[in-house]
């Protein structure tokens, strides 16, 4: 049976889920800040040069977020710059790890060049590396 409790009580339930699914999400200022601080520490590590592809998803994934800011949609908003920071992160690590590797190149090419250097210097036959005689010195 339908009392005038039961409706009065349906109505504020309604009325409740209503104010529920219209309340918006914050918007994520503080998602949209960390995305900005990598991304600008990606292009600190030189990103640009080394990462030029991860480096531009993250800067276009941070104006989609900026855009998504602007029409008021949180939600995609707020992935969109969760995806901006890791590829920010990935830009930078890359780069970093490039960066390494051209040092270790480099630092390779510099030990070889200085190996060949003592090598000349040395002669053919001189040096640790040489090949024992096969004739021992004769006493007096």
């Amino acid at each position: 049976m339908i009392t005038v409790n039961g409706i009065r009580n349906a109505f504020w339930c309604v009325i409740a889920f209503g104010i529920v699914a219209c309340a918006s999400a914050p918007m994520p200022v503080d998602k949209l800040a960390v995305a900005r601080s990598s991304v600008e520490r990606a292009e600190q590590a030189q990103a640009a040069q080394f990462a030029q592809v991860e480096l531009n998803a993250a800067r276009a994934k941070l104006e989609a977020a900026q855009a998504a800011v602007n029409e008021r949609d949180a939600e995609v908003a707020a992935r969109l710059a969760d995806q901006a920071d890791v590829d920010a992160q990935l830009a930078e690590s890359t780069a970093r790890a490039k960066q390494q590797e051209q040092l270790v190149a480099e630092m390779d090419k510099s030990l070889q060049d200085l190996r060949n250097g003592s090598l000349r210097r040395q002669g053919p036959g001189e040096g640790a590396n040489a090949p024992a005689s096969s004739n021992p010195p004769q006493p007096p």
